[in-house]
């Protein structure tokens, strides 16, 4: 004989979550859209002016009536991915071209831009990537990704985007950030001490870690062999070979990521011109060099055949 908690128990229905509604909701709106747990109310014209993936969609939907008297279009995205993508569609100064954005605006841009083909949205958002992770020495020393990406937590934050543009990269095929964004793990290796490492595979952390003595003795011998000894046209003799041995034990910790390309002027101060310029000309030639040969450091193709998919059409 059953019992009247046991015929409870299976006539009870099945707890069923309730769906979150965003703020992005135009009362007004024609369109739901469902992404994850989170429900968004938008208009229909502008999602399918954006995009013709979503144009298709949700031409397939009908007049179908899902929630509120709106088509319910089911997408399998993150909901924060939605959220950023349909907050740039619908109030376009969310995200000013112009000015800094958070890493996960860039991300979201980045696979939804792809998949929706939304072409203008994706290329911004790799421009700004490819600013923070450029192909070329000069860019390299110039540029600040603080001026593109918003860093929330500037030190934290700046590690979780090095390792997390590996897994970008990996992910959506953009191989010629891959160089930049190791030789900064590599140069910092503090940024595989946390948590969120495991977002890259064992392969990429391998490589990189493998690639830091090669590259410690590639800074000495490309960028600073000029300092183990003078010029055959040097005028003072000792008391250059003096000034190089200081400055040796000054930059030699061994030298970081902007130090490596930028030259200082005070580098040869009390040095004879003759040493002073072969100095400039050692760091300036060993430093077009290390570039050129950073992919392979890291077992990677080269600086052509990466770049090659930088002009792929998604």
């Amino acid at each position: 004989m059953q019992t009247s908690a046991s015929k409870r128990q299976r006539v009870d229905p099945i707890a069923v979550a309730v769906p979150i509604r965003s703020d992005i909701w135009f009362a007004d709106g024609n369109i739901v859209i469902q992404a994850q747990d989170t429900q968004f109310r938008v208009y229909k014209g502008p999602l399918c002016n954006a995009s013709p993936v979503l144009k298709t969609a949700v031409e397939d939907l009908g007049d179908s009536k899902g929630v509120e008297g709106c088509p319910l279009l089911h997408l399998t995205d993150s909901s924060t991915d939605v959220a950023c993508v349909l907050r740039t569609i619908f109030d376009r100064w969310s995200y000013p071209d112009d000015e800094p954005v958070p890493f996960e605006v860039i991300t979201a841009f980045m696979r939804l831009g792809r998949k929706w083909r939304m072409k203008a949205l994706y290329r911004s958002a790799l421009a700004r990537l490819c600013y923070a992770f450029p192909a070329s020495r000069e860019e390299y020393v110039c540029n600040r990704a603080e001026t593109r990406i918003l860093f929330r937590d500037h030190i934290s934050k700046q590690r979780e985007i090095v390792v997390d543009t590996i897994a970008l990269a990996r992910e959506l095929d953009l191989p010629f950030l891959l160089p930049a964004a190791f030789w900064l793990a590599a140069t910092r290796l503090d940024y595989l001490a946390k948590d969120h490492t495991n977002t890259i595979s064992s392969a990429d952390r391998g490589a990189i870690l493998s690639a830091v003595n090669p590259l410690r003795i590639a800074y000495a011998k490309y960028l600073y062999g000029w300092l183990d000894g003078n010029s055959p046209d040097c005028t003072t003799g000792q008391e250059c070979n003096a000034k190089k041995v200081k400055y040796a034990l000054e930059v030699w910790k061994p030298p970081g990521i902007f130090l490596v390309f930028t030259w200082y002027s005070n580098a040869t101060k009390g040095m004879c011109q003759s040493c002073a310029a072969a100095g400039r000309k050692h760091h300036s030639e060993g430093g077009e060099r290390l570039w050129r040969e950073l992919p392979s450091f890291f077992g990677l193709p080269s600086w052509d055949e990466l770049l090659a998919a930088k002009n792929r059409d998604f």
